[in-house]
């Protein structure tokens, strides 16, 4: 099975980079992970071709929760179409995978390069729900 997990998000943009450092620490696990900036096509793209794909970004809210595909609302600006459009429209044409995104309360985006404590206490509970994840689908 190729899998692929994405982090989402925005370095300059404070919480919301939470996608963004999870995929980096998952990917000193040995995990296979891409970072995104971009949403939409550009992220349905991204995961195009994998048997499964995991995405995690930031959410206004609290907690960690799954997130359904028709749900997601990606955080970042973008000016193209919203990610879940891209992936019904994309998966006319080609192989898409089975997604499950994981979404990670933060309050606010503020400018700056740091996670607020808050956010970073987050990070174990993601990655192992994540590795949970990966575990049950026999992804590699």
């Amino acid at each position: 099975m190729r899998s692929i997990i994405v982090g989402v998000g925005n370095p300059l943009l404070g919480d919301d980079a939470i996608g963004l450092e999870i995929a980096r620490r998952l990917r000193s696990m040995g995990y296979n992970t891409k970072e995104a900036i971009a949403g939409g096509i550009e992220l349905a793209e991204m995961i195009a071709g994998y048997d499964f794909a995991i995405i995690i970004d930031a959410f206004h809210g609290v907690g960690i929760k799954e997130i359904s595909v028709d749900e997601y609302n990606e955080s970042v600006a973008n000016h193209d179409i919203s990610f879940p459009s891209a992936y019904k429209i994309l998966a006319r044409y080609i192989k898409m995978p089975e997604v499950k995104i994981i979404g990670i309360g933060i309050k606010k985006i503020e400018v700056g390069e740091k996670l607020s404590s808050q956010v970073e206490m987050a990070i174990p509970a993601s990655i192992e729900i994540v590795k949970k994840i990966m575990e049950d689908k026999n992804a590699p």
